[in-house]
């Protein structure tokens, strides 16, 4: 029993003296070329100084600017419950408004196809010529002359070109 307390005594104190290994001083200076080193050691033959904070060396294909700090835990990391719920709520809301763009284009398309459509008819009964009435102001009919059902013909006829391509 007592080599296993004395073997657990020795592992936790080198446990605690490792991070006092870790935090040994590190120096920084410039050489003859203008590069900058890091080292344990400070350099006999240039000015270095002292590095506070924890120093993460770059290789050479790093960039080195200021936002090669770390990503924000979260977005490497799995989505919580909470993210999940949120975005599968925001692709529902995106779907719904999807869904009713389309069924109001649709129901604009149907609306313009019944338009073209009574534009149509009202055109193939004025070219079939015959007794044609428009109902006047107090709704009287009042029937239209070869010339006006030429006229009326011409309109639909320019309407249809312009409303139904």
């Amino acid at each position: 029993m007592a080599c296993k307390s004395a073997s657990r005594l020795i592992t936790t104190l080198v446990a605690c003296l490792l991070p006092l290994a870790a935090g040994a001083q590190i120096y920084t200076w410039k050489d003859a070329n203008g590069r900058t080193h890091f080292s344990d050691q400070p350099s006999a033959a240039a000015d270095a100084k002292p590095v506070r904070g924890n120093i993460v060396p770059l290789d050479e294909e790093t960039p080195r600017t200021a936002s090669s700090a770390p990503k924000d835990a979260k977005a490497s990391g799995p989505k919580t419950w909470e993210d999940q719920d949120r975005d599968f709520k925001q692709r529902q809301a995106e779907k719904a408004e999807a869904d009713a763009k389309a069924k109001k284009e649709k129901d604009a398309k149907n609306q313009k196809d019944q338009y073209c459509s009574s534009l149509r008819s009202n055109l193939a009964m004025l070219e079939r010529g015959g007794r044609v009435s428009k109902p006047d102001a107090n709704g009287e009919p009042n029937f239209l002359s070869d010339n006006q059902l030429k006229s009326e013909a011409d309109r639909v006829r320019s309407q249809i070109a312009k409303d139904c391509k």
